[in-house]
């Protein structure tokens, strides 16, 4: 057995596609292949349906998930606290999506902590995927992220702890006119459908949106046209005059403050969001524990 047959598990589960897979993990495919066979031979039952794309788990491939969710997500946090403690280390280790990263957390996390002393902090800046990486591996004590009901986040959040730590909303912003009206406004027309600047489809933040205008009362003229995965290159094609985008208001308010961008709607097409701050359900060490604690008055942690 292999920490790595069970990180490709995650990978098949993630991706639905043994291609996909091998190209996340950077292996070969017929090796990635006979990784998972490896895990099935050592399990002893069949893990995935081969039969249809996307592949599906079968009934043990459901209950083997949650397990080496854990199980891999404790060897690496537990690696990293026998670490902090052999070197008697008094660094949190953090990672947050971009906007967040830069916009968000300098001033939040100032607020919470203070200038508390001998306290070292590490700030990693990623994709969604790539923070939910962080987090399950147990590479961070803590994740922030936005979260909303329509969007998969890419781990198992009942495997760890969150709590509220800030609100937001995206917001459709386009170029203005030479008026200063949205040159993209919504809900656009059967004619002119407003051409839609979109998160790729795998992003959580795409999600929320998508869902939005499938469930938005009225007209919706909208027409996808250009994608990113990345906030701010949707910014600067919007700022472009290339359509309508939607990201989060803290950062659709420095375009608006800047006067490259508008608010391309009335607020009936913003989405109220949050912003939360994850951890693992396990031992922690001490000093993210009291970091923890100074968090968690503010909301209740779920």
């Amino acid at each position: 057995m292999r920490i790595a047959w069970l990180e490709d598990f995650l990978a098949l589960v993630e991706t639905g596609s043994f291609s996909r897979a091998a190209a996340r993990r950077n292996v070969a495919q017929p090796a990635f292949s006979r990784r998972i066979r490896l895990l099935e031979e050592w399990i002893g039952v069949t893990l995935f349906g081969r039969d249809r794309q996307p592949i599906r788990l079968t009934d043990a491939g459901r209950q083997l998930m949650p397990i080496a969710d854990n199980v891999i997500h404790q060897i690496y946090q537990g690696r990293e606290n026998i670490r902090q403690t052999a070197r008697g280390a008094n660094t949190m280790k953090f990672a947050a999506t971009h906007t967040i990263s830069i916009l968000f957390f300098p001033e939040w996390f100032q607020s919470v902590q203070g200038n508390s002393p001998g306290i070292s902090l590490s700030l990693e800046s990623h994709h969604m995927d790539s923070c939910a990486r962080y987090l399950t591996q147990g590479l961070c004590h803590f994740m922030l992220c936005i979260t909303h009901p329509d969007a998969d986040l890419g781990f198992d959040q009942s495997q760890f702890v969150c709590v509220v730590v800030g609100t937001d909303s995206l917001t459709p912003v386009s170029a203005p006119d030479a008026d200063g009206a949205p040159l993209h406004a919504l809900p656009g027309t059967s004619k002119s459908p407003v051409k839609y600047l979109y998160f790729s489809e795998a992003s959580a933040l795409g999600q929320i949106v998508d869902a939005m205008l499938a469930r938005h009362e009225g007209p919706v003229f909208v027409k996808k046209d250009s994608s990113s995965p990345l906030a701010g290159a949707l910014k600067s094609m919007a700022e472009s005059g290339l359509g309508v985008a939607w990201f989060a208001g803290m950062l659709a308010r420095i375009g608006i403050r800047d006067g490259l961008l508008v608010q391309a709607g009335d607020d009936s097409w913003c989405i109220p969001v949050e912003i939360r701050m994850f951890r693992s359900r396990g031992h922690l060490p001490p000093i993210a524990e009291s970091f923890w604690q100074s968090v968690v008055p503010i909301k209740e942690a779920s």
